[in-house]
């Protein structure tokens, strides 16, 4: 790589001149490095596209199989739980408060952070 020394030294000899107006007063402009990324960067990348496609097809599949109760999130987990309602996939908008009761009550309860209209994308 052309060092700032072997840019100045070519420079005083005359060996730049502007191919549009044939000037030779020539300055050097800052710029970015080139880094070249490298097939383990790349990898990792296409890794990380894949695996986040992965969890959005499970998101999209416990969504598309478990029956929406809103608000009621908490009661009918309990109710699932105890037993007293029919064992099944439910998704529901339950509070913090409520969510860190069921976890205390041996309930489990995966968090999904989504739209209010359930959407997935």
């Amino acid at each position: 790589m052309p060092s700032i020394e072997a840019f100045e030294e070519q420079k005083k000899n005359g060996f730049f001149t502007c191919p549009v107006c044939n000037s030779n007063v020539i300055s050097r402009a800052l710029s970015a490095p080139h880094i070249q990324a490298s097939s383990t960067q790349k990898d990792v990348s296409q890794n990380t596209v894949e695996a986040m496609h992965t969890v959005y097809k499970t998101v999209k599949k416990i969504l598309d199989e478990s029956e929406f109760v809103g608000d009621r999130f908490a009661d009918e987990a309990r109710s699932i739980h105890r037993g007293d309602a029919p064992d099944r996939l439910i998704t529901g908008t339950p509070t913090s408060e409520e969510v860190s009761e069921l976890r205390d009550e041996g309930i489990e309860v995966l968090e999904i952070g989504l739209k209010k209209d359930r959407s997935t994308n």
